[in-house]
């Protein structure tokens, strides 16, 4: 029941706070970061299958930091393993002697988010997890290191809302996450929730090239509108401006949208004179802002882009017509005291560290990294290489075979 993936933004009611990119100023968007009530158990026979309901007395339940690795704060054993995986060796199949740990808090919903859809975004959860709202089971996640979101509009009630999460440690998909690192678990990116119009911008994607002439910019936009149950098309419009790091709009563009346009990606291609490129020493951003019209309402969103043209030519890598010798490092998302919690700070020491070293590249080993660190990269100068969360050494070639011989079973709900 997770939402499909789009690309990481967030909504606000001003243009200028697009280029802070500071969420916090954001009426759309609310933390559910901080104490939560937690119990954990080492067996997933002995879970608590009541987790979920609304008049479950957890006054007893320890508290816990959201975002944090429950390991890292006292439950369960931490375990450091490359090729071998942590657990008897049985695909698809894991345990019995899996750990799950059981989030409960409440929260309530801005009364000016009334009419509009509310979502709940994890930006990851290591483990299996069985995520419910006012006793009512909302959906699944086993990707860890992705973000998982869910519509949560028809579970939520005026006043205070119940959300419970229960992470079992290891799954199925533990066996394709075989990632060479220190196994720690639990909710360990931000928490929170947001909200959308009835009629909205979705998506976009934004690829910032240069011409053959490395001095012009071809911007390539795609946007995706979503229309919600209720919504009506009303005086609609999409806006799109690109500014330089001065604040001087270069490009502007402002179109109406109609019934049509909402079932598919609308396109705006554009070439930029004089384009300020991208590289890893001199990283200029500019700003891309979008503003989305419907019915007398206005949301604001948006991106910050290096315009850069990579090339291989005569086995050489390029960067804008430029020889690029890559001087790179590995990276996992750890930090000694907080584990797979990496802070602001944290990331902006890494990359000063590599600077200092003449490093001006980093392959993000081996899953997708929280979208902050993206961002810094940009705006520091580092060039990255980007990783998909699979990892399957520990099984080798014995894991297709096995899979080839046998149809994934079946699962039933949490606590069936």
């Amino acid at each position: 029941n997770m939402e499909p993936a789009h690309a990481t933004f967030n909504l606000y009611d001003a243009e200028q706070k697009v280029s802070a990119d500071d969420v916090s100023q954001s009426p759309y968007y609310k933390s559910l970061n901080g104490t939560w009530k937690f119990v954990y158990v080492d067996k997933v026979a002995d879970r608590n299958k009541d987790f979920y309901k609304t008049d479950l007395d957890d006054s007893q339940w320890k508290n816990i930091i959201v975002p944090s690795n429950w390991e890292i704060q006292g439950f369960g054993i931490p375990i450091y393993t490359n090729i071998i995986y942590p657990f008897p060796k049985n695909p698809p199949f894991v345990g019995p002697n899996d750990p799950v740990g059981t989030y409960r808090r409440t929260f309530t919903v801005p009364k000016d988010w009334d009419g509009k859809e509310v979502f709940l975004r994890f930006g990851s959860i290591t483990g299996c997890a069985t995520i419910t709202v006012n006793g009512k089971e909302v959906g699944l996640s086993k990707a860890s290191k992705l973000p998982a979101e869910f519509n949560i509009t028809p579970y939520l009630k005026t006043g205070e809302n119940l959300l419970a999460v229960q992470v079992i440690r290891w799954h199925d998909g533990s066996y394709l996450e075989d990632q060479d690192f220190w196994r720690i678990s639990g909710i360990e990116r931000d928490v929170a929730i947001y909200a959308t119009p009835k009629l909205s911008i979705w998506d976009f994607n934004a690829n910032a090239d240069l011409d053959d002439s490395y001095k012009n910019g071809q911007l390539d936009l795609s946007v995706n509108l979503r229309k919600f149950k209720g919504a009506v098309l009303k005086n609609a419009t999409l806006n799109v401006m690109l500014k330089d790091a001065n604040g001087k709009t270069v490009f502007s563009k402002k179109q109406g949208i109609n019934d049509d346009q909402l079932a598919d990606w609308i396109k705006i291609n554009q070439t930029i004179k004089k384009i300020n490129p991208w590289n890893g020493e001199h990283p200029y951003l500019y700003d891309l802002v979008l503003s989305f019209t419907n019915d007398g309402e206005t949301t604001y969103t948006g991106t910050k882009l290096g315009f850069r043209k990579i090339e291989i030519k005569d086995s050489q890598l390029m960067v804008n017509g430029v020889p690029l010798i890559v001087h790179g490092t590995d990276r996992h998302e750890h930090d000694m005291n907080t584990g797979h919690v990496i802070s602001r700070e944290s990331m902006i020491k890494d990359i000063t560290l590599m600077k200092e070293f003449n490093i001006n590249a980093v392959r993000n080993s081996h899953y997708p990294n929280n979208p902050l660190w993206y961002k810094l990269c940009d705006e520091y100068g580092i060039y990255l290489v980007g990783e998909a969360n699979i990892e399957i050494h520990g099984m080798g070639a014995s894991l297709q075979a096995k899979f080839d011989e046998s149809v994934h079973p079946a699962y039933l709900p949490l606590w069936a």
